[in-house]
């Protein structure tokens, strides 16, 4: 293509006299939605332009979609099928992903990571649920809400405080609190099918109520980070990056937080929860798409089978 003007550009037939043109820019951004990396998705783009370019007619949306479904054939048969989907009328919403873990591990990079994937908007921090319920509930009336999730143990009442795994039972505390809101939040997005990313330390496994484990459109996935000294170098980081949260809290409460994540590692086997270690986040996010894309496409075949 030679020219500035629009002819030069390649028009898509969308209706009668309706029509689009073609991007690579917003292709490439489909396709890294779908898990094709950046790189490869360009790659994808270009070789569907120039396909598309040496048709005679101007093409269609559908002979476009079936054009680059062939070219991510290529790659893998199971992107071509998402892409479908993604392009589709979303028929499996909504998809509701709870991203669990401790702090410092990455879950909510991870988080805005998917969002940016999926596109979608509306991301709830457990952190913001605990927040607003401190301004209603008065310190005095539960005061382990009152204090990190991994220091709810020292406000805790001596008979619920035993002398083994103490900051478990405050942890768990404070969970069961946070968890109503969580769960209002769960509830509302599948009353207005609304895609939602909630991420937080208060996701524990055995307090959320198994009716919303067990709800097709929600899916739970546990991040974790196993080497402690990583883990470690990552909060003392934070901490440089972010002044007003400070890295002395974590450091001071380090062990703790370890104590939390052992726990909602063996909470989540129980409960048969997807795992991701954190380590390499590109495989983390790698892992973390598969995992909601395959709900995704099973969500979508049912609305299918309905049919």
């Amino acid at each position: 293509m030679t020219n500035n003007n629009s002819d030069s550009f390649l028009r898509i037939k969308i209706k009668k006299d309706k029509y689009e043109y073609f991007s690579k820019g917003i292709l490439s951004s489909s396709l890294y939605s779908i898990g094709i990396s950046a790189n490869l998705a360009l790659e994808v783009a270009n070789q569907v332009e120039e396909e598309m370019s040496l048709t005679s007619d101007t093409p269609t949306k559908e002979k476009l979609i079936k054009i680059i479904t062939s070219a991510i054939k290529n790659i893998d048969k199971r992107l071509a099928e998402r892409y479908i989907v993604f392009e589709g009328e979303e028929k499996y919403k909504p998809i509701i992903v709870l991203l669990a873990g401790v702090p410092g591990i990455g879950k909510s990079t991870l988080a805005v990571d998917l969002s940016k994937r999926l596109e979608i908007t509306n991301i709830i921090g457990t952190d913001m649920v605990r927040e607003i319920l401190r301004q209603t509930i008065s310190s005095a009336l539960i005061p382990e809400l009152h204090s990190s999730s991994y220091e709810a143990y020292k406000h805790l009442k001596p008979t619920l405080n035993p002398i083994l795994r103490q900051s478990i039972v405050g942890y768990e505390e404070q969970c069961r609190h946070v968890i109503v809101g969580v769960e209002a939040a769960i509830q509302s997005a599948l009353y207005s099918r609304e895609n939602t990313i909630i991420e937080g330390v208060h996701l524990a496994p055995n307090i959320l109520k198994s009716s919303i484990l067990e709800e097709s459109h929600v899916i739970m996935i546990l991040f974790y980070l196993e080497n402690e000294e990583e883990h470690l170098r990552r909060i003392q980081s934070r901490g440089s990056k972010i002044k007003q949260r400070g890295a002395d809290r974590y450091l001071q409460s380090f062990q703790e937080i370890r104590s939390i994540q052992t726990y909602l590692v063996e909470e989540a086997n129980k409960h048969e929860i997807p795992i991701i270690e954190t380590s390499e986040s590109a495989k983390a996010i790698e892992k973390m798409i598969d995992i909601v894309w395959e709900r995704i496409l099973f969500l979508e075949n049912k609305e299918k089978e309905k049919k």
